[in-house]
C-alpha cells in the first residue's frame, strides 16, 4: 500500500533492487551492534538489516562470543540484555519490515528458541512469516502455540485470532478448485520495479522505480509514472509521462478521465522517515500535461495522508484513500462527488461496511457492474493484502458485504491494485500488482479468466450460395479494432475454426480473390470453459468485372437468341413469350449500350405480302412489350422477315407438318451493338 507498509516496501525497493547503502566501514562487533541498532530505531530497516548481518558475522569469528557491553543496556523482561539474540530479532524484523519474508522466518525460527518473556511476540511472526512464504502447516502449529500460551487482551492477541481465521480461509481456498482464472507476471528484467497500471484512453499508466541522477552525480532511485501503448504486455516500449517536477519527489498511482486529458495521481515525498502523500492534478494541454497543482480541500486535508485516486467511468465521483479523521482504522476508502470540472464538492467515507479496522486501499469501481474493487489487510483473507469486491452504488446508502476475491487472485502476499479492461466482466481480463513472487516488492501481473470459444462456420457466396474455398480471415476485437486476435484460412470446402480466449465482443474480416472484403460483428457472453459456437454462414459478393460480365452475357445471348412463337395467323403474346422478353428487359435495363434487333418470322402458308405484314406486327407487340419494361426505345429496332427463313420443315414426306409451321411462327433478336 502507500501507507505505512507499502511506502516502505516501495521506498527500500532502490536499495534491493541497486544496492544503495554504502554507509558501512571496518569497526568492531559492538561498532556494528550500535550502528544496526540505531538505523533499526530510525527505521532504516534494510541498512539495519545490513549492519546486522555484519555484526552476526563478526560474532561468529570471534567464539565464544564476549559481550561485555551487554550490561550496559537493560530492557523490561530483559534482566542481561544478550546482544546476540537482540541482533537475531531485530534483524528478523528488519527483513519482515522490508518484506524479505524467506530470511525473516530464517532469524524467526532461532528467535523462538529465547526467552519467552524477552521476546513474547517472537512465535506470532514466525507464524506470520511462515504464512507469507506459504508453508501453511507449519503456520497453523506455531499459531496454535501462540494462542495457548497468549491470552492478554492487546493488538498482537487480536493479529494472531485474525491470523488463525486466515489460515482457515487460506485451507478452504486449498480445498477448492481454483481454475477459474490465470494469474501470471509480465516478463521483464526489471518487472519488480512496476506496479499500481490503470488505463488511458487506448494505453496504460503504471507506477515504476526509476535511477535518477543529480547535477552534482548523486543518485536517487525515484517513482515516476510512464505510459505504454502495448496492450500484451505494458512493460515493453514504455515511455516516462512527462510531468513537471522536482528533485525528491515520488509519483505514481495515477487515474484519468474517460477521454485520457485530465489526471488525478499521487505525489509523495519522505523526510526523516516520515511519509507525506497528497493528491495532485493535471491536464494535458496544447501535447503537454500542465504543471501539477495540489487538489484543495476537501481531498487533501493538512496533517493527514491522501493517496491512490481512482475516477469512476462517468466522471462523477473520484474514490481514495486517506488515514485522516473519521476512518474506522488506519487508511479507509473515500468518496469524492465531482462537479463538470473535476473539483471535489464533498467527501464521505464509505462507511464500516467497506472500511475495516485495518488498512483498505486501492479503490476501483467497475462501472457495468457496479462493482468496488480494493485490497485490506484488515480482514480475514490468505494474508497481507487481499483483493476485494462488493456491489453498490454511490447514490443509494448502503454497498454489500465484501467478498474476498480468493485464490488465485490472492495470495500469502500483498494484493493489490486490480482494474478491468473488459467493461462487461470484472474478472474476464485485468491488471493487477503482487509481490509474491518477489523478495520485496510489487510487481505487475495480468489476470484472464480461463475462458475460451471454439468458433467455427462456412463461406459461402452471396448469390449462388455455393461455398467459397480458402478465404482469409482475421478477428479482431470489436471494441479495439487495432487488436487483432487471430488470422485464419477456410479450408478448400469453405470450412473454418478457431478458438478465442477472454474475448466476447470481435469481429470476423473476410478476404478472397474475386470477392467484396467483408465483415460480421459477434456479441456473446462470457462463460467459464470451453463453448462451441456454431456460426450461421457468411456469405461474401462476388465482384463484377464488368468486360468478363458482358462476354458472357454475349455468349450467352447468342446461344439463346430466340424469343417465343405465335399461334396461326396471330400476333399475341403468350405467357412463354413474356417470360422471355422479361428476361431480355432486364438485359437491356443492365447494359444500356446493348442494341438490338428483333426480327419477326411466319410459316410458309399465304403470299409474301401478308406474311411481311404479320410478321411486322409481331416485331412491333415485342417491342412495345419491351419498352412497357423500362427498355429505352433507342435500343430496339425491327425487321419483319415474313416466311423467308423457316428453321423447320413444313412437310414431311408430302404431308403437312403443323409442329414444324410452329416453330416457324417465332420472334428472334440479334446483337447489333454492345459495350
Amino acid at each position: 500500500m502507500l501507507t505505512r507498509k507499502l511506502i516502505l516496501k516501495i521506498l527500500s525497493v532502490t536499495c534491493l533492487l541497486f544496492g544503495c547503502f554504502s554507509g558501512l566501514h571496518a569497526q568492531n562487533g559492538s561498532g556494528y551492534f550500535y550502528q544496526a541498532e540505531n538505523l533499526y530505531k530510525a527505521k532504516n530497516y534494510y541498512e539495519a538489516s545490513v549492519v546486522f548481518e555484519k555484526y552476526l558475522a563478526t560474532e561468529k569469528k570471534s567464539r565464544p562470543r564476549s559481550t561485555p557491553f551487554a550490561i550496559e543496556k537493560k530492557v523490561k523482561g530483559k534482566a542481561n540484555l544478550d546482544p546476540h539474540q537482540e541482533a537475531v530479532y531485530q534483524l528478523a524484523t528488519s527483513y519482515r519490515k522490508i518484506n524479505d519474508y524467506q530470511k525473516a522466518e530464517k532469524y524467526y525460527k532461532e528467535s523462538i528458541k529465547f526467552s519467552e518473556k524477552a521476546y513474547p511476540e517472537a512465535r506470532y511472526w514466525y507464524a506470520v512469516t511462515l504464512r507469507a512464504n506459504q508453508h501453511y502447516d507449519q503456520a497453523r502449529v506455531q499459531i496454535d502455540s501462540f494462542l495457548l500460551t497468549h491470552t492478554e487482551m492487546g493488538d498482537v492477541l487480536i493479529a494472531a485470532d485474525r491470523e488463525q481465521e486466515d489460515l482457515k480461509f487460506i485451507q478452504l481456498q486449498s480445498e477448492r478448485i481454483n481454475d477459474l482464472y490465470t494469474v501470471q507476471q509480465m516478463p521483464k528484467k526489471d518487472s519488480a520495479a512496476s506496479y499500481a497500471l490503470t488505463q488511458r484512453a487506448d494505453g496504460f499508466v503504471y507506477t515504476k522505480i526509476k535511477e535518477v541522477t543529480e547535477k552534482n552525480g548523486e543518485k536517487w532511485y525515484m517513482n515516476s509514472l510512464v505510459e505504454s501503448m502495448n496492450y500484451e504486455n505494458p512493460l515493453e516500449n514504455a515511455d516516462s509521462l512527462p510531468i513537471p517536477t522536482s528533485s525528491g519527489i515520488h509519483d505514481g498511482m495515477a487515474t484519468f478521465s474517460r477521454d485520457g486529458t485530465k489526471m488525478f495521481f499521487t505525489r509523495w515525498t519522505k523526510n526523516n522517515n516520515q511519509t507525506v502523500s497528497y493528491i495532485y492534478m493535471s491536464r494535458w494541454e496544447n501535447d503537454r500535461w500542465t504543471k501539477p497543482v495540489k487538489a484543495p480541500d476537501p481531498l487533501n486535508i493538512e496533517g493527514s495522508n491522501s493517496a491512490q485516486p481512482s475516477m469512476t467511468d462517468d466522471g462523477r465521483y473520484l474514490l481514495f484513500s486517506s488515514d485522516r479523521e473519521g476512518g474506522s482504522g488506519g487508511y479507509d476508502l473515500w468518496a469524492a462527488s465531482l462537479d463538470s470540472g473535476l473539483n471535489a464538492i464533498q467527501v464521505r467515507n464509505l462507511g464500516n461496511v467497506i472500511n475495516s479496522s485495518g488498512d483498505d486501499e486501492a479503490p476501483y469501481l467497475h462501472d457495468k457492474t457496479r462493482t468496488l474493487v480494493f485490497s485490506s489487510n484488515g480482514r480475514v483473507g490468505m494474508g497481507g493484502f487481499d483483493i476485494y469486491f462488493a456491489k453498490g452504488s454511490f447514490n443509494l446508502t448502503g454497498w454489500e458485504k465484501p467478498e474476498n476475491a480468493g485464490a488465485p487472485l490472492n495470495s500469502s502476499k500483498d494484493d493489490i491494485y486490480y482494474v478491468s479492461t473488459d467493461e462487461d466482466d470484472l474478472w474476464n481480463t485485468g491488471w493487477m500488482s503482487s509481490d509474491r513472487s518477489s523478495e520485496c516488492c510489487l510487481a505487475l501481473f495480468s489476470v484472464k479468466g480461463n475462458n475460451a470459444k471454439y468458433v467455427r462456420g462456412i463461406v459461402v457466396d452471396c448469390k449462388t450460395r455455393k461455398t467459397v474455398p480458402n478465404a482469409e480471415l482475421t478477428v479482431t476485437d470489436l471494441r479495439h479494432p487495432d487488436r487483432v486476435l487471430g488470422k485464419y484460412k477456410a479450408d478448400t470446402s469453405g470450412r473454418y475454426a478457431f478458438l478465442i480466449h477472454n474475448s466476447a465482443h470481435f469481429k470476423i474480416s473476410l478476404k478472397k480473390e474475386d470477392y467484396e472484403p467483408t465483415s460480421y460483428d459477434y456479441n456473446l457472453q462470457i462463460h467459464p470453459g470451453t463453448d462451441t459456437i456454431n456460426n450461421d454462414s457468411i456469405c461474401m459478393e462476388a465482384i463484377v468485372y464488368p468486360k468478363k460480365e458482358v462476354e458472357r452475357l454475349l455468349k450467352t445471348l447468342e446461344q439463346t437468341s430466340h424469343i417465343g412463337n405465335f399461334a396461326y395467323k396471330k400476333a399475341e403474346l403468350n405467357d412463354y413469350t413474356r417470360e422471355s422478353l422479361d428476361s431480355l428487359a432486364k438485359i437491356l435495363n443492365n447494359y444500356t449500350d446493348l442494341v438490338i434487333l428483333i426480327e419477326g418470322y411466319t410459316d410458309g402458308i399465304g403470299g409474301v405480302k401478308y406474311n411481311l405484314i404479320l410478321a411486322q406486327k409481331r416485331v412491333d407487340v415485342s417491342i412495345k412489350y419491351l419498352i412497357s419494361k423500362g427498355v429505352n426505345p433507342n435500343q430496339l429496332k425491327g425487321k419483319a422477315m415474313g416466311k423467308c427463313c423457316p428453321i423447320a420443315p413444313e412437310t414431311i414426306n408430302g404431308k403437312d407438318n403443323p409442329a414444324g409451321r410452329e416453330r416457324n411462327r417465332r420472334v428472334e433478336y440479334k446483337i447489333l451493338n454492345h459495350p
